[in-house]
């Protein structure tokens, strides 16, 4: 056996020996992070908005505050409404005849405020025995719920240079929650518009010709730098 060849077998046994001790790390729980800051998730939670508008015996129709609170309903279903807005009417009770009447009427107030007629589902509930049983509006919303986050006078900054301390992006994640217009967004994104096909037929038209593809401005949107100062 040449001398090479011995010190190639060592080598390898020597390997194979570190290779049979060597444990392999354990990975963190919890899904993989993107970055440090996803430490602090904001949660979304699943909720909802409900308005009661109480129906008399008899027809008097809705008044103008029920009208103010089912236009102030629409504009938040609007905002941030997910779903249908159902609309429940009372079924069986001394004021049943009213209160679909008044369903009606709730409708063309909703669809008034911009609430699509569509997105608006009609159902029943049970009101045996009731004098005066509401009409029931509600629609499904989500919450952002902030992380909580450590005060930073509770932790050394100057422990570990190369190691994000404890709260690190938790205050943008905070104010991320409390700005965000609609929660759900951190779910799911939202769908697109439509494209504006007439723009883009007319630029590839003009491309075709040659012509400048650009929208023409006038006099008033040109702007010119100034030399006063060299």
């Amino acid at each position: 056996m040449t001398k090479h060849r011995l010190h190639a077998l060592v080598g390898l046994g020597l390997a194979a020996t570190l290779g049979a001790c060597v444990t392999p790390s354990e990975p963190p729980p919890g899904p993989p992070l993107a970055t440090e800051a996803d430490r602090h998730r904001i949660e979304v939670l699943q909720t909802g908005e409900r308005l009661d508008v109480a129906i008399a015996a008899q027809d008097m129709g809705l008044s103008a505050e029920m009208r103010a609170s089912l236009t102030a309903f629409g504009a938040a279903y609007r905002a941030e409404g997910h779903g249908p807005l159902m609309l429940s009417a009372p079924s069986g009770g001394e004021n049943a005849d009213a209160a679909a009447r008044a369903a009606q009427e709730a409708r063309l107030v909703l669809a008034s405020a911009g609430v699509p007629y569509a997105a608006i589902a009609a159902s029943a509930y049970d009101a045996s025995g009731t004098a005066t049983a509401p009409l029931v509006l509600s629609f499904t919303r989500y919450e952002a719920v902030a992380p909580e986050c450590a005060p930073l006078w509770e932790q050394d900054l100057s422990e570990d240079l190369h190691t994000p301390y404890a709260s690190f992006g938790c205050a943008m994640n905070a104010n991320l929650a409390a700005m965000i217009e609609d929660p759900h967004d951190l779910i799911a994104p939202r769908a697109e518009t439509p494209r504006d096909a007439s723009r883009r037929a007319t630029v590839l038209d003009n491309y075709r010709q040659g012509a400048p593809t650009g929208a023409t401005r006038s006099p008033d949107e040109q702007a010119q730098i100034s030399t006063a100062i060299q």
